[in-house]
Formats: structure tokens, C-alpha cells, sequence
């Protein structure tokens, strides 16, 4: 499984050796030069991948038109189509919207369209994933997060149910015969790092993003053996500008520790 981090400015050039690949927060383009030049420099090179978010976990509502204008710009190998929070319904009218207008013309410039599974039960994400195959999608997303995740295991701690959640829509797929071995499996963020030690079976599942080990590393704490059982509380926003350079240490730790948890 590769892994990229979303980091500060400050550690731009810095994260090309920790991360396998590039994941673009499509709002931080305008808003910052350097962010900016940094992606389309790394876009140059011949083993780039990039992977392009929507920027719903980041709560900024872009127009298609803004998303289509970033996309030719950074020409990412993979752009993740707009969805909304445990809503299948308008997820699934976004993700059919994107392939039918956009899917052809992305994928003849070497753009692939990924969707996100969304819903309120184990059972509403998996139809979602059908769904999403059954529209043409090859690229798919979990997220982390999900009300699903809480729902199935109502008495647990929230973080922990998020974390078991997403273990178990993917068991419940494979076992069921639903999950696309051949597919792109894409995991958006984390809840807890730990969750990823329990992923070694499942080929398909090629990526991750989050910013976990940064934020954990920010606050000047590092990983165990067995992960952590909190989550920051500030997002990357909060340390976007921030000299983060006496926190350095602690970050690598996180981001070294957290390259053997997908191991």
C-alpha cells in the first residue's frame, strides 16, 4: 500500500522523501504559490502519481468549473469526484454526473474518475460500491469516518468504531463476493494509525492519505508499537504556515512508524 501525508509548507520539498505519491488539496493551489509551483514541478517528474481531492473533509465547496481547472492544470493521475457526508443518494447523482459528462474526456488525457462509498449503514455502503462498479468506476474510495462505522458498533469508543467500521465493510465485500480485486481501493484518512497493521491480505487496497502521523508528530507526540488512542484535534489548516522545524523529529518517527503499520 503507498502512502502520502498531507504537510505544512514548510515541509513541501521535505515530504517527496516520505511520501510514495502526491495527494493535491485542490483549494491550497490559488491560495499559495509555492504549493502550487511544488505540485506542478513534481508533476514533472517520470514516476509521479498524483491523486487530486475534492475538498469535502476540508469543507470547501468547489464549483465543477474550479475542479475541472485544477484538474488540466495539475493533471492528476486520479481525481476523486465530489460526494457528501453519509448521503449515497447525492453521491451516487455526483459520481453518475462525472462519469457520463466528464469520465471519457478525463480518462483520454490520462485521468481516471474515483468515487467515494457513502451512506448511514454497512449495508447502504456496500450497495453504493455496487453501484459506483456498475457506473464504470475502477478507481473507489473508503472513507474513515462514516456514521456507518459508529452505527455498527454503537457502544464503542467513536474513534475505535470508525477504525473496526471501515475493517468491516471491506471483510463484509470480500466475503460476500463484492469487492473488484482487479480495482484501485483507495482509503481516505485515518482515525486511528493502528488500522492499517490489519491490511496486509488485501492487495487491492493500493493507497492511503492522511496527515495523522504530521498532526500527531505537531503536538510532539510519537507513535508506539501499537499506535495511539486519541486523534488531534487541530486539522492540517491549523499548521499549514506554521514552522513546524522543532517538531521535525517526531514527525519522521510517526511518518517511519506508520511505513510498518502497511507493511
Amino acid at each position: 500500500m503507498k502512502a502520502s501525508h498531507e504537510v505544512p509548507l514548510c515541509f513541501l520539498k521535505e515530504s517527496l522523501k516520505w511520501n510514495d505519491y502526491q495527494y493535491v488539496l485542490p483549494h491550497l493551489i490559488d491560495q499559495y504559490p509555492q504549493y502550487k509551483t511544488h505540485m506542478l514541478e513534481y508533476r514533472q517528474k517520470s514516476d509521479s502519481f498524483i491523486i487530486c481531492d475534492n475538498g469535502l473533509f476540508e469543507e470547501v465547496d468547489h464549483t465543477i468549473e474550479d475542479l475541472l481547472e485544477k484538474i488540466h492544470l495539475i493533471h492528476p493521475n486520479v481525481f476523486i469526484v465530489p460526494d457528501a457526508w453519509n448521503d449515497s443518494i447525492t453521491t451516487i447523482r455526483s459520481a453518475k454526473h462525472w462519469m457520463i459528462n466528464y469520465g471519457k474526456k478525463l480518462h483520454d488525457i490520462d485521468v481516471e474518475l474515483m468515487a467515494v462509498c457513502q451512506g448511514k449503514t454497512i449495508g447502504e455502503l456496500m450497495t453504493t460500491y455496487q453501484i459506483l462498479i456498475d457506473l464504470g468506476y475502477k478507481h473507489i474510495a473508503f472513507n474513515h469516518s462514516s456514521i456507518a462505522y459508529s452505527t455498527e458498533y454503537p457502544g464503542m469508543d467513536i474513534l475505535k468504531s470508525q477504525m473496526y467500521g471501515r475493517m468491516e465493510l471491506i471483510r463484509r465485500l470480500v466475503a460476500n463476493n463484492i469487492i473488484r480485486d482487479t480495482y484501485y481501493h483507495h482509503l481516505l484518512g485515518c482515525s486511528l494509525p493502528q488500522e492499517f497493521m490489519s491490511y496486509g491480505d488485501w492487495k487491492f487496497i493500493k493507497s492511503v492519505d492522511t496527515s495523522n502521523p504530521i498532526l500527531v508528530g505537531a503536538e510532539g507526540i510519537r507513535y508506539t508499537d501499537s499506535g495511539i488512542s486519541f486523534k488531534p484535534k487541530e486539522k492540517l489548516a491549523y499548521y499549514f504556515e506554521k514552522d513546524l522545524s522543532g517538531q521535525k523529529e517526531d514527525i519522521i518517527f510517526n511518518v517511519n512508524k506508520f511505513k510498518s503499520f502497511i507493511k
